[in-house]
């Protein structure tokens, strides 16, 4: 397989530079407020980039499926415990 080429099961990412202007993160947080963005958005603002696989909404959501069904909506499961 070369370079660059997908493997079996794998998905190429949308760069955020091929994502329309009104569907990335920070552009949405300028026209909009932070109000009506998803807890993915406003992680994958925070995050910045994402990786050659996925693009940081992408990563961001894989993050946020790490806390499971039982928590609350919200990202305080990501804080550090410092005690």
């Amino acid at each position: 397989m070369g370079v660059g080429a997908l493997e079996k099961g794998q998905v190429m990412s949308v760069k955020m530079k091929e994502t329309p202007a009104s569907e990335r993160p920070y552009e949405k947080l300028e026209m909009y407020g932070a109000k009506v963005l998803s807890n993915s958005e406003l992680l994958a603002i925070i995050i910045k980039s994402g990786t050659k696989k996925e693009n940081s909404i992408e990563l961001a959501k894989r993050i946020l499926k790490l806390k499971g069904e039982n928590q609350s909506d919200d990202l305080r499961f990501l804080r550090r415990n410092i005690n």
